[in-house]
Order: C-alpha cells, then structure tokens, then sequence
C-alpha cells in the first residue's frame, strides 16, 4: 500500500466514531482482521470511540475462538452482533468491496460514510456514501489481515502475542497454507513469528473436526460431478444443497484442475469455484475477474477461488461462466 494513501485514510479517520465490520458469516480472515485494526484503532486513536459488530461468524471462525479461548484463556473477543448506528460518523468494511455481502447494509438506506479495507479485486462500484478516495482495495496481498498488519509496522506499534497467533492464523488459512500466497506473505509470516513462536504452534488452532454432514456433501458432489475437458484442462462441474465451498475444494483435490459447485434454494442460487494455482499461473485464468465481468450477480473472489450469487438464471449465469473459463484456458 502506497504511504501517502494510508496517511490520508488515517487522517480521516481521526476524531471520528468508528465502526469496523466485515461480511455476513465471517471466516477467519474477515474475523481476525477485524477484531485486530480495532486493537489498532484503540492504540492509534487512543480517545476515540471504536466498536465492532459481526453480523455472523462462519462455522469455522466459532471453532478457532474456541480453540484460541483455550490457550489465551484471558483474551476477550470484543464485538457486537448488533449496534446502535446513530453516534456512528464512519463505518469501516474489511475484507469485501461488495455491499451485497455486508449485512449491516442490506434493506437499509444509510447516510453513513464508509470506506473499505480489502484484497479481494476491486469491484469499482460507485456506491453512494463510499468515500472511494480513502478506500485500501489491493488484490497483490492474500489477506486484510496483513493489510492490517502493515499498518502495525508503519505505526510502530507492537504486537502483544495473542494478535501475532491470531495474525498468523489469518494469512495462513486465507492463503491457503502459502499455496495461494506470495512472497509478501512469506515476508508477512515471517515479521510476525521471528523468534517468539514457532509456527506449529499455531497449526493445532486451525484444525478442525469434519461433521459427518459435511463428509456426506463431499462424497455427494463426487457422484454428481460433471467431467469438462478444455485441452489438457479438467473441470469438474456438480451440484449441492451446502458446503460448496468445502466441495469445491475436493474437486481439485482429486483431479480437476478447476471445480464448480452450485448450490440453489428456491429461486436463489450460489456458484462457488476453485482453481489450481498452477492453472491461474500457466493460463492467467482469475476467477474472481470473470464473476466480475457478468452481469446481473453479485460476487467475486481471487485468481483461485470465488464465488457467485443470484437469482432464476442459475443455467444461463452458468453457462455464461463456463465459457468464459473456457476462452481463458484455451488462448
């Protein structure tokens, strides 16, 4: 992030009443990166009134704090499921630039001004109240949370070591283990480990125990899987009720180079994709660029991973997905 941008972004901020937030059903990275700049926030503007407020947490965010709550017993997650917005002057999103997945903004007109904190690809939406100039929108980092954390070092200030594991267990589970990271990552765990903790001692806090239903859906979206073949590329295309995103992942893992979930309820559908990384390298495919550029969905993700919301059209938007992987893999 360039200094002159994050200088002005703080700027803003000062001697306002802060609320940070983050999408609906907040995994870890959303979660950590949230519960982390409102430390930030307390420490940098030390007399101004921060709250935070998660509409949701995902099935595996209410697992790691129940793991982390073991080891750092005195720990307190401070956040909110709902607030009073009325003595709030700016709203902070991390971890998503689409409103659509930000509860706090569905239904609801609000005449608050908001500025997002993302690494997600940059949707470019001109949304009324985004005050665009301060936003921190960058797709070349693998996690908010080391955005978060650059604003740490540039501050000077230090990480007490309950946020270092909550840190590290941000970019290491939202690069997935390093394979969808970089060398700014690798440079990001390393200023946070140094000689204080060892890295596996972090691993045990993002295990988790597999519930039979969600084995049931693997297995489920094994058998329904639809083989693609573009050249030497396999995609593997199927359908479930839930845990896409799980599905999706397993489709790579068995041999698809790319894997398609959807998921449909009434006239509401969810398409969920992964790819390879050597895919995205080898071919630029960017799965999030391409949910970018469809029309009438909400959604979008990174080179390897994103996912797709909408309604009734589920078989024309598939359509219209498919063959734009399809012109990527081939040219």
């Amino acid at each position: 992030m360039r200094n002159s941008k994050k200088e002005d972004f703080l700027n803003f901020l000062k001697e306002k009443n802060l609320l940070i937030t983050t999408h609906d059903l907040a995994d870890l990275d959303g979660f950590i990166s949230g519960i982390a700049l409102k430390y930030y926030f307390e420490t940098h503007f030390p007399n101004q009134n921060i709250q935070l407020m998660f509409s949701g947490l995902s099935r595996h965010t209410k697992s790691f704090v129940n793991q982390f709550s073991i080891k750092f017993p005195n720990f307190k997650f401070t956040f909110q499921e709902h607030i009073q917005l009325s003595d709030i002057d700016v709203i902070v999103i991390v971890d998503s630039n689409n409103l659509d997945q930000i509860k706090l903004f569905n239904n609801s007109d609000l005449d608050i001004p908001f500025i997002f904190i993302d690494h997600h690809l940059n949707l470019q939406k001109n949304y009324p109240g985004n005050v665009f100039s301060f936003n921190l929108i960058y797709d070349n980092y693998s996690s908010t949370s080391e955005m978060v954390l650059e604003l740490f070092n540039d501050s000077d200030i230090k990480l007490p070591l309950p946020y270092k594991y909550l840190l590290t267990s941000a970019i290491l589970t939202d690069s997935g283990f390093l394979k969808y990271g970089n060398t700014g990552t690798v440079k990001n765990l390393y200023n946070i480990l140094q000689d204080q903790i060892e890295i596996q001692d972090v691993l045990p806090l993002l295990e988790r125990e597999i519930d039979i239903s969600e084995k049931i859906a693997r297995i489920k979206a094994l058998q329904r899987v639809k083989l693609i073949r573009i050249n030497n590329w396999l995609i593997g295309l199927s359908h479930l009720s839930s845990f896409s995103a799980s599905a999706a992942s397993i489709l790579t893992k068995v041999g698809f180079d790319i894997g398609i979930v959807v998921s449909e309820d009434k006239s509401d559908y969810r398409i969920t994709t992964r790819a390879k990384k050597q895919v995205c390298l080898k071919t630029g495919l960017h799965l999030g660029k391409i949910i970018s550029e469809i029309n009438n969905v909400n959604g979008g993700g990174h080179d390897g991973a994103a996912t797709l919301n909408g309604k009734n059209d589920v078989e024309e938007i598939l359509n219209q997905l498919i063959d734009k992987i399809k012109e990527t893999l081939i040219n």
